[in-house]
Formats: structure tokens, C-alpha cells, sequence
């Protein structure tokens, strides 16, 4: 799809996880510099000041947009094996994981940035497909993904 407006640029953004993207999009339209129906190439036109820099650095540190909600954990089941799950936090990760493997585990590794961009493939499909683009799958979380056994 091609991006037509400033507007579906930032949902495009907000779509693929880049955050800093959306939150110039975001201020940029808050702060009047776009409009929502502007070209897209507009954005390079916007004179941000040194405190609106550190104003959209400050949301994304927050994360206003809700962008990186959920994240990806991983805690491991047997040598080498590790449980995946799709959650806002590792509670809510355990909680599932307890019901999934009724096992409580103790250790847990949150490992959505390292893996964002990193394409995996589906053994019952083999299609391969990019971790983010795999949460846009799940309607409910936390979400069970499965088990990966790590070599190295």
C-alpha cells in the first residue's frame, strides 16, 4: 500500500514498531507543523526546537503512543528450550506459563527488542514471518507462542 498522507504514514509507523517515526508524526500534528492530510515528505519540513526534540524523546521514553506495549518473554522449560509468550509484563507471562506447563518459573527474560526485527519460521505453515509482524496475529494477551530449543 502506498502511503498517500502524513496521517497513514504514522499509522504505517505505529504499525511496524518505529518509534521515532511515529512520535515525530505524533508532535508535529499536536504541534501544529502538519496537518493529517499533508504529503508525506512534509515531515522533513518540520523546524523542531531543542526542548521539542527532548519533548518527543521524553514521550517516547513513555511511550504515550502505546507502540511497545506488549513485549516478548522467554523463560526457559527444559535444557536449551525456552517458552515464548506475547505480554504487557513478565507477571502476566508467568500467570500463562503456569497454566500452559502448570510449573512455576523463576527466571524470565524479556527479549522483544533483540528479536523485533528478526524473522522466525512457523513449522506448521513454514512461512516465515518477522516477530512483530507475528504479535499482530494474537487478538488476547498474554499469548503462548511456543517453545524454541536454542543451540548455540
Amino acid at each position: 500500500m502506498k502511503t498517500t498522507n502524513v496521517y497513514q504514514l504514522l499509522l504505517d509507523m505505529v504499525k511496524y514498531e518505529q518509534n521515532f517515526g511515529a512520535y515525530w508524526i505524533y508532535l508535529a500534528l499536536k504541534k501544529g507543523y502538519l496537518q493529517k492530510h499533508d504529503r508525506p515528505e512534509r515531515i522533513y519540513d518540520v523546524p523542531f526546537t531543542e526542548e521539542e526534540i527532548k519533548e518527543l524523546q521524553h514521550m517516547n521514553a513513555q511511550d504515550v503512543l502505546g507502540i511497545n506495549r506488549i513485549k516478548l518473554y522467554a523463560t526457559e522449560v527444559k535444557d536449551k528450550e525456552y517458552a515464548f509468550y506475547f505480554a504487557e509484563n513478565p507477571v502476566d507471562a508467568q500467570r500463562l506459563h503456569e497454566q500452559q506447563f502448570k510449573a512455576y518459573a523463576v527466571k524470565w527474560h524479556s527479549v522483544y527488542r533483540q528479536f523485533q526485527h528478526e524473522s522466525v519460521r512457523l513449522p506448521h505453515t513454514e512461512e516465515w514471518i518477522y516477530v512483530f509482524e507475528l504479535k499482530e496475529r494474537f487478538k488476547v494477551f498474554p499469548a503462548f507462542v511456543g517453545v524454541i530449543r536454542v543451540d548455540e
